[in-house]
């Protein structure tokens, strides 16, 4: 007979498995708890049902249970959550949600979505495969050779061997690394085939260096099976980033190709080269391929297996040798030793493909070597993408604060502008600012990769403005560029790309909004409108007004730079130019620099919250999902704690168990 003790019976645990099985019932008939449908019903669906659809909202399907399409009701619930979460919604005319109601939107969320049986979990671990651009560094780094071919006229260093190679295209977490978009597409073998053959090329015209990298000690013709056998086995350990265990076992499947090859008559250090381009382009090499436990739980990977993922996050490449080291003994699964590794690895020139590969593709600025719609010159957009290279890795090199992105009081202007107006900038040393890492750009740009390496006259300054008006990298020429039509700045797609960049917030355009050139011409009557009148004519739909009242303020605050980040006062038709609005919250500014500040007063814990999710993503290779929410809010703590410095936030993310375990199912 069951009996309960009065002194350990705990009411909140029974409270709380009462709601964990209503939940779970719930789930299972794809319902919604009643709590949580009378606070919809009562507060939300005078602007979301099946008629009106605000913003594209329809809450009445998902209340009715009538949307069958799990994915399609989980995004749903997300964007409830979120913006409820976040007091956007309901709207203050409305009249707020308590802080009870809210809370119950969350809990139900939580455990519908975030855990699983009332458990934290990470999610099925997916298989990834290396993207072009790391592809690109692995083979560097591993035939220690140049990523391009010489030019024969002068023997400089013009065409990458990997340019036939197709770019990867980014995927639902919006970086080209995204596991789910690369197994939807075969990898592009026979362009991989010829990249590998001309590096290794390279490499066997080199006799001493393809020695070294392959491992042999003397001519191949007087090896005997089981010495080849040993230096296949050692590296295609290296190569494909696996224990000596599994090496051995690829080195002798290796050398039976090796063996078919002799019989053809060919000589043996070219079926040699031969079977090392077989590697390079095997599956274990193209693949970062770990056991597979079958587990419904998150566990901890292997030293090795951390080591390959801690080596393509924070260079997009394969573990050196001391990371394979560290793997080896089994010490990088100390956490101190782990910490110890990433201080060394973030003080190498291989961090540069932060900047280069994960900052690049989150503000977008790789489109401006490599899409011809945002080309002013050659020289401009090089000298503009370097601006914003050089800005993201002194972040990293200074242990800045991920705010600093949206206003700081130092970044890096080309040369040639420090020149031209010298009374806006203050020059600095790289000892203005404190650096905790090495200055690895400090000798021009030998240190780039991926192809983005090149010679200018001069790299950017690092500089102090005294101009009151730039700072970070909102206001960069780069950005002006990337969020401006070919012929003319566009507040709307600035605000836009402010909120989604910066804030994390999706927005989704109706599909029935009038062109901004109707706009103008209903305002025919008017002399000259102002942007500000135009806008405000354009959107004067009320299911407009919900999202234009958070896009207008941030794209009109930057209307005094131009298509090129230049600043201006009037537009070329003469009429002044109006840099002033009022933030959702009432908050007036009259130039870009105070708006810059209400940004942060108003959204800098969601600009770190989406700052930490975008390098989450990134560095698992998958979209952040609802599972992800208890790791992101533990880590969103700790670098609150620490001033939201970006160091931490790297650390922290791979301390956590979505970087350093898997789960199967």
């Amino acid at each position: 007979m069951l009996r309960l003790d009065r002194q350990t019976f705990r009411w909140d645990l029974f409270l709380s498995a009462l709601l964990m099985a209503a939940i779970s019932s719930v789930k299972a008939f794809g319902g919604v708890p009643e709590n949580v449908k009378a606070i919809l019903t009562g507060n939300c669906l005078d602007c979301h049902d099946s008629s009106s659809k605000e913003a594209g909202v329809d809450l009445s399907r998902l209340l009715s249970g009538a949307d069958t399409d799990k994915t399609v009701r989980a995004e749903l619930w997300r964007r409830v959550e979120r913006v409820v979460g976040n007091r956007q919604m309901p709207p203050e005319e409305v009249g707020a949600l308590r802080e009870g109601e809210i809370e119950v939107i969350q809990t139900a969320y939580r455990e519908m979505y975030v855990l699983r049986d009332g458990q934290p979990h990470i999610g099925a671990t997916p298989l990834r495969r290396l993207t072009r651009y790391e592809l690109g560094n692995t083979l560097q780094d591993l035939l220690l050779i140049d990523g391009f071919l010489p030019d024969d006229s002068n023997g400089a260093s013009t065409k990458s061997i990997f340019s036939s190679i197709p770019s990867d295209l980014p995927g639902p977490s919006g970086f080209d690394n995204d596991a789910s978009r690369m197994q939807l597409l075969r990898p592009p073998i026979r362009e991989i085939s010829e990249s590998v053959h001309r590096a290794v090329a390279i490499l066997s015209e080199k006799e001493a260096l393809f020695n070294s990298v392959i491992g042999l000690t003397q001519d191949v013709e007087k090896m005997s099976e089981s010495e080849i056998t040993q230096v296949l086995a050692r590296f295609v350990s290296r190569a494909c980033r696996c224990d000596q265990s599994q090496g051995g076992e690829l080195g002798a499947a290796y050398y039976r190709q090796y063996a078919k090859l002799l019989e053809t008559a060919l000589p043996p250090r070219d079926c040699l080269i031969r079977v090392i381009e077989m590697i390079l382009v095997s599956p274990e090499f193209l693949y970062r391929l770990e056991l597979n436990e079958g587990r419904n739980e998150p566990y901890a990977v292997n030293a090795r297996e951390l080591a390959t993922r801690l080596s393509y996050f924070l260079w997009s490449t394969l573990p050196d040798d001391e990371l394979v080291e560290l793997a080896n003994n089994g010490d990088l699964l100390s956490e101190d030793k782990l910490r110890q590794q990433i201080a060394r690895m973030l003080n190498s020139p291989k961090r540069v493909s932060l900047s280069e590969n994960f900052a690049g593709q989150w503000l977008g600025f790789k489109d401006l070597l490599f899409n011809g719609e945002y080309l002013v010159d050659e020289q401009w957009n090089r000298e503009s993408f370097e601006e914003m290279i050089y800005f993201f890795d002194e972040m990293i090199r200074s242990d800045r604060s991920v705010l600093d992105l949206v206003d700081s009081d130092w970044l890096f202007v080309r040369e040639s502008q420090v020149k031209a107006t010298e009374g806006d900038y203050l020059r600095l040393t790289s000892e203005s600012l404190t650096g905790i890492h090495a200055d690895v750009l400090a000798t021009w740009r030998e240190n780039l990769r991926g192809g983005f390496g090149g010679k200018l006259d001069d790299p950017p300054v690092l500089v102090r403005p005294i101009n009151n008006r730039q700072g970070g990298v909102i206001t960069s020429p780069a950005v002006m560029r990337l969020t401006s039509s070919r012929s003319r700045t566009s507040p709307i797609r600035r605000g836009v790309w402010v909120l989604n960049t910066m804030i994390g917030r999706d927005l989704e355009a109706p599909s029935d909004v009038p062109p901004l050139d109707e706009s103008r011409e209903r305002l025919a009557l008017i002399e000259n409108p102002s942007v500000a009148e135009l806008i405000q004519q354009h959107v004067s739909k009320p299911e407009c007004v919900s999202c234009h009242r958070l896009i207008d303020p941030l794209g009109l605050g930057l209307e005094n730079f131009s298509i090129v980040g230049q600043w201006r006062t009037e537009y070329e038709d003469r009429a002044r130019v109006v840099s002033q609005g009022e933030m959702p919250n009432g908050a007036a500014f009259k130039n870009p620099k105070e708006m810059k500040r209400l940004l942060l007063d108003l959204y800098g814990d969601e600009i770190a919250m989406n700052f930490v999710s975008k390098l989450m993503a990134y560095a698992i290779g998958r979209k952040v999902e609802p599972h992800d929410r208890h790791s992101l809010d533990q880590i969103i703590r700790k670098v609150r704690d620490n001033g939201y410095r970006l160091n931490t936030v790297i650390e922290q993310i791979i301390l956590s168990p979505q970087f350093r375990c898997r789960q199967d199912h």
